[in-house]
């Protein structure tokens, strides 16, 4: 559902500190739901930040000297190819005049049937040179290759970021590609900061559709290795002394004339030029001001409003154009228009807004049909009477973080800095799913001394026993984190329980 990064250098800085801010957006439960940890070996490594159950290494995070964060990209890393078939042979494919045999493959996998009961299937799948293949239903087959498909590599990437001690370390770890993609962005304690749009980008022959269906019958199209990591968009120290990203083009990182250079990439990488309401507004926050403090940090990561270049302004702008004589309907464009961008829990006109426009917070505004939009706006206005017996209801009434026996109003939304994505419910609440979950932010002083905070939607344990399961909710739902205890006596001094597993 999208992610923030944010780097300042000490030049932007009140205090020339360096400062890192680390804000993943995930799902707040399952598999993939964020909890925190510290690693520390006392043999070097010493790292706190977020992962996933099952992770042996923290995936964001900082340790003494570094830290980085990801954004999710769309690199176009994937192709797809129609293999030229023989005729009397349905398992040999024909590449550059020369026939092949497809490779089988076992496959299984278990099936449930009921309760606990599970068979085990066993099936024959098939690999060509381009990767595995598909038949469909008309009976062609299609092969798919990935790239990274066949690198193991991912874990001692990350762990080696996670050792790092300073940039050309952990660049040398970046460098091995073998996380396939991620915006990055990166600080330090001697003040560097940098992005990068890490894609591990095929390295591919002119003069073929990359974007449709390729021709799996020529070597020319079956790729090997990746363009190297120099060549990719990225951002080092820029005069702004600043850097962003927010699921969001990386032709606009910054501001001032450090951004890569669009055209130096061709359209077939598949780069993104979005710009997400978040990464307008951070631009326009962090771009406004040359000094920034702690608490200036704080105030524009939670930053509750939309930009007035966002989708979503342009969308109340449409409602202009609409001509009706429905009563509701007027009533309710009147609300929209009367809205102010911000999300906060007390204002009355947000929770309309997000009902009646987050379908359309995606789509270019001159390009939403107007008889669309009036459909979905009455449609909202007539739900929000039966709901609340009005359109004009406190935002904090409608956007709930649930955890237990804790229902507290949330401030945010989607698409916001502070993001919250709520799951419609029968009374018309939200109930909040993803966005702003686990957040780490570091500052490094002029000394080189670390110091961070952090804070998780919930408590970072999926155990309703434990008082540890909504013990963080109230100061997330407050916009409010917690210290980090980084240095070994204070975690030993604080520890609630030391053991062996």
């Amino acid at each position: 559902m999208g992610s923030n990064s944010f780097a300042i250098s000490p030049k932007r800085t009140e205090k020339e500190d360096t400062f890192l801010l680390v804000n993943a957006h995930q799902p707040w439960d399952g598999p993939i739901a964020w909890y925190e940890v510290h690693l520390h070996s006392e043999e070097g490594w010493n790292t706190v930040g977020g992962l996933f159950p099952g992770s042996p290494i923290v995936l964001v995070g900082h340790n003494e000297n570094l830290g980085w964060s990801h954004t999710v990209n769309s690199p176009d890393l994937i192709d797809v190819y129609e293999l030229e078939l023989a005729a009397d042979d349905r398992l040999k494919y024909k590449v550059d005049n020369a026939w092949l045999e497809l490779e089988p493959i076992p496959i299984s996998f278990k099936v449930k049937l009921l309760g606990p009961i599970k068979i085990n299937i066993k099936k024959t799948g098939y690999r060509s040179i381009y990767g595995p293949v598909f038949e469909s239903e008309s009976g062609k087959k299609y092969a798919i290759k990935f790239q990274g498909m066949d690198d193991v590599r991912v874990v001692e990437q990350w762990y080696k970021m996670n050792k790092a001690s300073n940039f050309e370390e952990w660049e040398d770890a970046m460098s091995m590609m073998a996380i396939p993609s991620f915006n990055t962005g990166y600080a330090d304690k001697d003040g560097n900061i940098f992005y990068v749009y890490n894609a591990k980008f095929p390295a591919r022959s002119p003069g073929y559709d990359w974007s449709g269906i390729l021709p799996g019958n020529t070597s020319e199209t079956l790729w090997n290795g990746n363009i190297t990591f120099a060549d990719l968009p990225q951002v080092k120290n820029p005069n702004s002394g600043f850097i962003q990203n927010c699921n969001s083009s990386p032709f606009q990182t910054t501001v001032g004339n450090d951004n890569p250079d669009e055209s130096q990439f061709p359209e077939w990488l598949g780069i993104e030029t979005v710009m997400t309401n978040r990464s307008l507004r951070s631009l326009e926050l962090f771009g406004a001001d040359n000094q920034i403090s702690t608490n200036e940090m704080m105030k524009y990561k939670y930053d509750l409003k939309y930009s007035e270049k966002s989708n979503l302004a342009g969308v109340i702008k449409r409602t202009s154009e609409i001509v009706t004589d429905n009563p509701l309907l007027i009533t309710a464009i009147l609300v929209l228009q009367k809205w102010d961008l911000q999300t906060t829990i007390q204002n009355p006109h947000t929770a309309f807004a997000i009902f009646s426009l987050f379908k359309f917070i995606e789509d270019n505004p001159a390009q939403i049909s107007l008889d669309e939009l009036s459909e979905n706006i009455l449609l909202n206005a007539k739900k929000f009477k039966k709901w609340y017996g009005g359109l004009e209801i406190p935002w904090g009434k409608v956007n709930r973080l649930i955890r237990g026996k804790i229902n507290l109003p949330m401030n945010g939304g989607p698409d916001i800095n502070h993001a919250v994505y709520g799951l419609p419910q029968k009374d018309g609440t939200l109930k909040g799913v993803a966005g702003d979950c686990y957040i780490i932010y570091a500052e490094w002083d002029k000394n080189g001394n670390v110091r961070s905070q952090s804070i998780h939607q919930y408590g970072s344990t999926q155990n309703k026993d434990s008082k540890h399961f909504n013990d963080q909710a109230i100061l997330f739902s407050e916009k409010k984190m917690k210290p980090v205890l980084f240095k070994l006596d204070d975690i030993q001094k604080n520890s609630e329980r030391i053991y062996k597993p």
